[in-house]
């Protein structure tokens, strides 16, 4: 094959031309060679053309750099080549709410079919926001795998306070899910949306930062004015007289007595240590 080809060959053209054209036929029996025999070494001296004569040296090298070249190349490639993995695609899961059965929930519906979430990806809630426990949410997180969305109309139909906002931001950020709300354009797939997440985040501990401060200083406050922080006493000092008397009476036992004092038998023993042994 080789042999003919180089035979066909005009020998008055420029060199640099015939060395152009070597290279080519080389390229066209590496391929040859692999279409018949695969990846078997390119050995056969039929694709060698030095049986030719009036080819220097370098018009014959130049035919084997292509041949070669052709023929690592396709061999190459079947090794390398794969199945092509089927692009992941971001799945979109849709959430919503309503706080009783009497709301509907059709709004909300449509709004999230608008944006491409599939019918059969949209959990939903019928309770109130603050309920801890939202099954159709659950099914929601669990449903969403790394790279998905979760979709809702509204932020407050998500959660019922912004610490529990940023907790769910939270655990979807460490599933690798995305947030998405539709009303207050806030998506956590994009920088902004993220930075915005950040920002609530600190705003709620320096909220939570001065309750403490304020709390605390109520406290020492209350206490410099000879006052006892904390829950009331639910026995005062004639309810436990009473208790003392009725306790000495050993016919009437400490659940019937915390029974007429209306507290519950724990209060009791909390105000009296012992029960009835500690009565003096």
């Amino acid at each position: 094959m080789a042999i003919e080809a180089f035979k066909e060959i005009d020998f008055t053209l420029p060199k640099k031309d015939r060395l152009k054209i070597a290279r080519q036929i080389g390229t066209a029996c590496g391929n040859a060679w692999y279409e018949h025999e695969g990846d078997r070494p390119l050995l056969d001296n039929r694709y060698y053309p030095d049986e030719i004569d009036g080819w220097s040296s370098r018009a014959k090298e130049a035919w084997r750099q292509g041949a070669l070249g052709a023929w690592l190349d396709r061999k190459d490639g079947a090794t390398k080549k794969k199945p092509a993995s089927p692009a992941s695609k971001t799945i979109l899961i849709g959430y919503q709410r309503v706080s009783t059965d009497d709301q509907h929930l059709h709004l909300q519906r449509d709004a999230l079919l608008t944006t491409g979430v599939n019918p059969d990806r949209i959990y939903e809630d019928k309770l109130s926001g603050a309920k801890t426990n939202r099954p159709g949410l659950e099914h929601a997180i669990r449903a969403a795998r790394k790279g998905d969305v979760l979709m809702v109309w509204r932020l407050d139909h998500l959660a019922r306070s912004l610490k529990d906002l940023i907790h769910l931001a939270e655990r979807l950020e460490e599933k690798g899910v995305g947030l998405r709300s539709l009303q207050e354009q806030i998506d956590t797939t994009s920088a902004a949306g993220r930075l915005f997440f950040h920002m609530m985040g600190a705003l709620a501990e320096f909220e939570r930062n001065l309750i403490r401060e304020r709390t605390r200083a109520g406290l020492d406050a209350a206490r410099r004015r000879g006052k006892k922080p904390g829950r009331k006493r639910k026995l005062g000092e004639q309810d436990l007289v009473a208790a003392k008397a009725l306790l000495a009476d050993e016919s009437i036992t400490v659940v019937e007595v915390a029974e007429r004092l209306g507290v519950s038998p724990a209060t009791l023993y909390r105000e009296l240590p012992g029960g009835r042994g500690g009565v003096e």
